[in-house]
């Protein structure tokens, strides 16, 4: 086999520089590839941490948002309990009178009578429960109070 026709007359000493230097830019193109991924891969890893923290901040703001409107819809719901409880005693109260109203004869009247003065002692006892409750709770409050002023006056913090 004759060389000189092989190469086109091309010294064979060229078309090695030039195969070692193909084969080194094709090492250093990987090497740059192989960065330029691992560059990406960062920044993808950067924003999907920074939308995490964003996703997250909004998530709690919208928990602390839920939980205030919670809070006043608890709120909401005991006044609507309480003004149903206060329908419920009125319609019973009602109830009560028209049986003693319109009752037919005496023994009917009786019973009936006996039925609206247990609804009165009912309602008495509640009324009672409620002020002692509330006295209970006032007389709580008062003593808190009464700790706050004995810690700030001695020097400290109430949590």
């Amino acid at each position: 086999m004759d060389f000189d026709n092989f190469f086109n007359g091309v010294a064979p000493w060229v078309i090695v520089t030039a195969v070692v230097t193909w084969i080194g830019q094709a090492f250093l193109y990987r090497k740059d590839w192989r960065k330029m991924e691992l560059d990406h891969a960062a920044k993808v890893d950067m924003s999907r941490d920074g939308l995490a923290v964003e996703l997250l901040s909004s998530a709690r703001a919208e928990v602390v948002t839920a939980r205030a409107e919670m809070e006043t819809l608890r709120d909401e719901m005991k006044a609507l309990r309480a003004m149903e409880q206060h329908f419920y005693h009125f319609q019973q109260a009602l109830d009560h009178l028209a049986a003693v109203l319109f009752a037919k004869d005496d023994s009917e009247r009786t019973t009936a009578e006996r039925n609206a003065r247990a609804f009165l002692t009912r309602m008495n006892r509640l009324q009672e429960a409620k002020g002692t409750i509330a006295n209970e709770v006032q007389r709580v409050d008062a003593g808190l109070k009464q700790q706050e002023r004995k810690i700030r006056d001695e020097g400290g913090q109430v949590p």
